[in-house]
């Protein structure tokens, strides 16, 4: 191989390794890519102790603006919303819902007026 094609190929590599770097998915090693019913119940158990760090560990989209608001997917098609105004403090509200887009059950709330 000539240097000129040692370097294209060097740079394509490089380029290739960046590009999926930059795709990795928030999405930890080893999970099921949605929160088990048996996991939810655990989170809930904690109560007002919940952080954002027990929610390192699953694949989220960050649908916020201005606020923090995750969506997680959990088992049975269903989404657990997790809203806060800062990332440094517990979640203000944790919330289920349905494929509809549906509040179906509030399971934390804080400093907040829920339904």
């Amino acid at each position: 191989m000539t240097l000129s094609k040692c370097l294209k190929f060097s740079v394509t590599l490089l380029f290739l390794l960046m590009f999926s770097t930059a795709c990795q998915s928030n999405k930890e090693l080893g999970t099921s890519g949605y929160i088990s019913l048996n996991e939810l119940e655990s989170l809930a158990d904690k109560g007002a102790a919940l952080n954002w760090s027990d929610f390192d560990k699953y694949p989220y989209e960050d649908i916020g603006s201005g606020v923090y608001i995750r969506r997680y997917p959990i088992e049975g098609e269903q989404q657990l919303l997790v809203r806060g105004k800062s990332l440094e403090k517990p979640p203000e509200q944790i919330s289920i819902v349905d494929q509809k887009g549906e509040e179906q059950d509030v399971l934390l709330c804080v400093n907040l007026t829920c339904r």
